[in-house]
């Protein structure tokens, strides 16, 4: 038995001897990304359905029943077309009529008080007339002259109420849904809807964590799933200084002005703002480092041996990285294969 011993110990020694030295001497096969300027941005994302940068419902102003619908829905309008004729009641009629018969009676009584008040003038010059007297024919002309102001502001408010038979574009742009048919009486109920065609905006909810990153002039884009997923650049015009109370969220307001008229109000997408960008900087995938103790590590190829280097990080942002520190352009960073090579060890780049 004790021969056995040391037979078994140079069994074991020879068995691990040669296979510790193949591990040291291992070629581990990588793949490699030559480092060159690149830039990255932090961005925040929403989703949202577009709506027009102006948006109206149109409601008849005065009741009564619709005569005749003058639009359709997707007709390109200009601001001050008429859209709709309403059939107005015989009341409003009869009070345009009664009002402009107001105004010819008040007339009427303004001019005569002002002749009596003339005459008056002349006798008392003359001294004929007391001051009393031309003053008491003169508060019956200031009288007269306010009824007829009065009777000319009926009249207006009557012709007003009586044009509001037609109704009008508040401003340019397209004809959306058409809810008014002839016949119908007016209520409730918006007549058609406007959007105007100076592009479109997204109002988002963002969460309360972005406050601070979000900016007004920052650069945005929308992604429209409807447009195989194309994607039309835009601007943050508005960004709420407070979290909403009842949502925890940021408002904001992304505008879209989309010279080729390719978005359409109502089309749902996901909205993306640049909060933050570097531009010349190393940018690497998330996957190539290698996490120690202290942070991060990126392995390196310097002649064809492997080199561990720890590194600092900023963005991140799509599942890509910027190295601040440690990596320079022009360096081999390997890019497959990292996680099985080590400090010195010796590598074979492969495509």
């Amino acid at each position: 038995m004790k021969k056995l011993i040391p037979l078994i110990f140079l069994l074991l020694l020879a068995a691990c001897g040669p296979g510790d030295q193949n591990d040291a001497e291992r070629v581990v096969r990588v793949k490699v990304q030559t480092i060159e300027p690149s830039t990255i941005s932090a961005e925040v994302y929403a989703n949202a359905r577009l709506e027009g940068s102006q948006e109206a419902l149109i409601f008849a102003s005065i009741p009564g029943s619709v005569e005749e619908v003058l639009v359709a829905e997707g007709d390109a309008i200009e601001a001050g077309v008429r859209l709709v004729k309403m059939d107005t009641d015989q009341q409003v009629n009869a009070g345009t009529t009664a009002a402009l018969a107001s105004v010819s009676a008040a007339r009427a009584n303004a001019e005569n008080a002002r002749s009596n008040y003339s005459r008056m003038e002349t006798l008392f010059e003359a001294g004929a007339l007391s001051a009393q007297e031309l003053d008491g024919i003169g508060v019956v002309l200031e009288a007269a002259e306010a009824q007829l102001n009065q009777a000319y502001a009926g009249y207006t408010q009557a012709r007003t109420t009586r044009d509001n038979a037609w109704i009008v574009a508040p401003f340019s742009g397209t004809v959306g849904r058409v809810w008014a048919r002839a016949g119908n009486m007016s209520g409730s109920t918006p007549l058609l809807s406007i959007t105007s065609n100076s592009g479109v905006v997204a109002r988002v909810l963002l969460p309360e964590s972005d406050i601070f990153s979000l900016e007004v002039g920052q650069a945005a884009y929308v992604t429209v799933s409807a447009m195989n997923q194309q994607s039309i650049p835009g601007i943050v015009t508005s960004v709420s200084p407070t979290v909403d109370p009842v949502s925890g969220q940021v408002a904001a307001e992304i505008r879209f002005d989309d010279p080729e008229n390719l978005l359409r109000a109502g089309l749902a997408g996901r909205v993306s703002i640049v909060t933050e960008s570097a531009s010349e900087t190393v940018v690497l995938p998330v996957s190539v480092l290698r996490r120690t103790r202290n942070g991060y590590q990126v392995a390196t190829v310097e002649n064809n041996k492997a080199n561990l280097i720890d590194v600092s990080t900023g963005l991140i942002s799509q599942g890509r990285v910027q190295i601040t520190s440690g990596i320079e352009f022009g360096d081999q960073v390997i890019v497959l294969g990292q996680n099985s090579v080590i400090q010195g060890g010796s590598v074979e780049v492969v495509n």
